[in-house]
């Protein structure tokens, strides 16, 4: 008699084992913090790490992975825990330490830098040395100038949802208000969503940016086709009723509904030009502090010969080229090169600019006679992954001062390890509270020549 079997199924086949039911632990003691802003809980099982949790609480939590643990209540609280002010704050994955207080934010900051650069670079900048200055700070809410949010459109529920996603996932927790956000972006979110709800070309809308500008907000949406006539009256009365401008990026160029100037943002006594796209600091009032303090720890004047790497659109060129010394800026990005040369231009300072992967020899590099120098200054700002090649051709040309600015501790430890082999040492470390309500840390740290 013949025999059927289902699909997965057969005479050879065992049948799966059931997974085993996460483990619940109960009453366990939080005994730090680790650099990602999670509790740290030891047992008998290992160490897990449990976000929302702080050191010297008691707390509840279900075993979700080998090292990661979800937090299920709070039996004894820390003195340092406060309620999120963000009604939003459990699902979104934009902040993580709101239930921090911001002192402790910023000394726990602090402490991840100092561990870091002891582990890999043998520095030993423990709290109360003469090395870190005050933690540069300012307001912990309404901060940030700019927000990329994600969007997407149900076709069969014609419906459009905009906000941020969620935790470790591609979901999209739609969002009113962002305690966060400056308040001129914020005040946009709504009746910016009801607007492209509308738009015939609302299922080809990518991501939507928000930015505040020194003027009106900007906002940028990411498109992947063109846009309509209607659309288009739609968005052009949308921008007049609400004082915002408005572009649109397709996979080309960006194009902008009016014929003004493009946007500008605030540096230390300037304001500079930028394109959508340009890298941005992201809190409106450090990123003036940054360059007030980088202009102090390395006095630029005449007869310096400054080095800029990672420069961008010129947020610390133009003010160190008006001091008078010579600077040389270098990026990786074209247009951010271009845009760099045309504030240089409207600020009527002479910079040289090139474009150059940064990440490669400098022998091999297209601004190769420009990085010969010579140069007694070097301030360079990487991105996360650091500046691995870069210091090691700065420790060949041995400038007298190094700022590396960094946002990334970690590879800013390893970069400090090569610097302090070539003769370097750690003079000044300042804590930029660049993201607060984040575990993300900026820190600036001054290197000078034995």
């Amino acid at each position: 008699m013949a025999q059927f079997y289902r699909p997965g199924q057969g005479p050879q086949q065992r049948k799966r084992k059931a997974k085993p039911k996460p483990a619940t632990i109960a009453a366990a003691d939080v005994v730090g913090l680790d650099h990602f802003g999670r509790g740290v809980v030891r047992s008998a099982q290992g160490v897990k790490f449990v976000a929302g949790a702080l050191p010297g609480e008691v707390i509840d939590y279900v075993e979700s992975s080998k090292y990661e643990a979800e937090l299920l209540a709070v039996q004894q609280s820390s003195p340092e825990r406060q309620q999120p002010a963000c009604e939003f704050y459990r699902q979104c994955g934009g902040c993580d330490l709101q239930h921090f207080n911001v002192a402790a934010q910023q000394q726990h900051k602090q402490q991840v830098v100092t561990e870091l650069l002891h582990k890999f670079a043998g520095i030993d900048v423990t709290a109360g040395t003469s090395v870190w200055q005050p933690t540069l700070s300012g307001s912990p809410w309404n901060y940030r100038r700019r927000a990329r949010l994600a969007a997407h459109y149900d076709k069969s529920k014609r419906q459009l949802t905009l906000g941020f996603r969620a935790r470790k996932s591609k979901t999209i927790v739609p969002i009113s208000e962002c305690a966060t956000l400056a308040l001129a972006l914020n005040n946009l979110l709504a009746p910016l969503r009801a607007c492209l709800a509308e738009l015939k070309l609302v299922p080809f809308l990518g991501h939507v940016e928000l930015l505040e500008t020194t003027a009106e907000p900007l906002v940028v949406l990411r498109l992947t086709r063109s846009l309509a006539a209607a659309d288009r009256a739609r968005l052009v009365a949308f921008s007049e009723h609400h004082q915002v401008r408005i572009a649109w990026q397709d996979e080309q160029q960006v194009h902008w509904l009016d014929t003004g100037p493009l946007p500008q943002y605030a540096t230390w006594q300037a304001k500079l030009q930028f394109n959508p796209g340009d890298f941005l600091q992201t809190h409106r009032d450090l990123a003036e502090a940054m360059v007030a303090q980088a202009l102090q720890w390395l006095e630029p004047e005449s007869g310096d010969t400054i080095l800029e790497l990672f420069a961008g659109s010129g947020h610390f060129t133009i003010p160190f080229a008006r001091s008078g010394a010579q600077v040389t800026a270098i990026e990786g990005v074209p247009s951010m090169v271009r845009q760099l040369q045309h504030n240089a231009h409207l600020h009527g300072v002479a910079v040289t600019a090139a474009c150059s992967n940064l990440a490669q020899p400098w022998a091999q590099s297209a601004a190769a006679k420009l990085l010969q120098g010579p140069f007694n200054k070097v301030l360079l700002d990487p991105a996360r992954a650091g500046a691995a090649q870069a210091v090691q051709e700065l420790v060949r040309m041995q400038p007298a001062q190094i700022l590396y600015i960094s946002c990334a501790p970690d590879t800013l430890a390893r970069d400090a390890a090569t610097l302090v082999q070539g003769g370097y040492h750690l003079k000044q470390a300042q804590l930029v509270d660049m993201f607060p309500q984040t575990h993300h840390i900026e820190v600036m740290t001054l290197f000078e020549r034995e």
